[in-house]
């Protein structure tokens, strides 16, 4: 055997189990600083040279890339979906019967106020079913209905061993119809 292999299995015997253990946590740690930690360190350094340039390029032109009123028309082209608010309610009703939920009777409100352009449509919903159904229905309609938002999400129990769940959901279905 050569000499340092043999100053090596020495040193190692001396260090016992606990040692080895430890250069090879050591050993560790260097492999995932070196594969993982530094990788993302020079991707967020990268990203903020990227960010720092955006900014510096859009403090140059002294505007946003819109100008307010395309900004402004933007924002309406979001919300003209072609659709009207019965398919608004189909498409709600619908997720809310694949989701196992029973529909009783819902609450519905019209609202424009004079001078704006986007119509609400306030959405109120008795539902029953188990907690996990309604909190899946809940995220279903918000991903599936881009004119919608939540207001109000109230629970109530029975009793506590019931798994059965009472909620009151309210969305508002916000639509640019055109006026009358």
């Amino acid at each position: 055997m050569s000499a340092a292999r043999l100053a090596l299995r020495r040193g190692l015997r001396r260090l016992g189990a606990p040692g080895v253990a430890g250069i090879g946590v050591l050993v560790a740690c260097a492999a995932m600083v070196l594969s993982a930690q530094l990788p993302l360190e020079a991707r967020i350094e990268s990203l903020r040279t990227e960010l720092a340039r955006a900014e510096a390029g859009a403090g140059a032109r002294g505007a946003p890339r819109l100008a307010p009123q395309e900004g402004l028309a933007e924002f309406y082209r979001f919300f003209a979906t072609g659709q009207d608010a019965e398919a608004w309610l189909a498409r709600l009703f619908g997720l809310a019967r694949a989701h196992g939920l029973e529909l009783p009777q819902g609450a519905y409100r019209y609202n424009r106020l004079s001078g704006e352009r986007l119509a609400r449509y306030e959405v109120t919903l008795p539902v029953k079913g188990q907690y996990p159904q309604i909190r899946r229905f809940i995220a279903a309609a918000l991903n599936e209905i881009p004119v919608a938002s939540l207001d109000r999400v109230a629970f109530e129990r029975k009793r506590a061993a019931e798994a059965q769940v009472e909620a009151s959901i309210r969305f508002t279905l916000f639509l640019d119809e055109p006026r009358s």
